[in-house]
């Protein structure tokens, strides 16, 4: 059964090992097997800011989104983003 998070103008979709990403305001979504999918997060602002998207190099994102989140959001966020990881290191 596929999970979702919802925030602002977004829905992420975990569905087995992709992750899709639907933005109110784009024509298309985006889409990512776990096993290319990098998530950095960090304390920032009133919240914290996280980036989702394709790991490039030692370190980095390509492309993805931006999310700034509040501290409740951050912590369901975590929640939904484990089971990812965990499909991605149980492959």
């Amino acid at each position: 059964m596929a999970q979702e998070f919802i925030t602002g103008d977004y829905i992420l979709v975990l569905d087995g090992r992709t992750l899709e990403v639907f933005q109110r305001t784009a024509a298309d979504s985006q889409r990512f097997h776990v096993n290319f999918l990098r998530v950095n997060g960090k304390e920032g602002g009133k919240g914290y800011k996280v980036r989702v998207g394709v790991a490039y190099r030692e370190d980095d994102i390509l492309g993805g989104i931006r999310l700034d989140l509040t501290s409740t959001e951050f912590g369901q966020f975590r929640e939904f983003i484990s089971q990812a990881i965990a499909a991605r290191d149980n492959a």
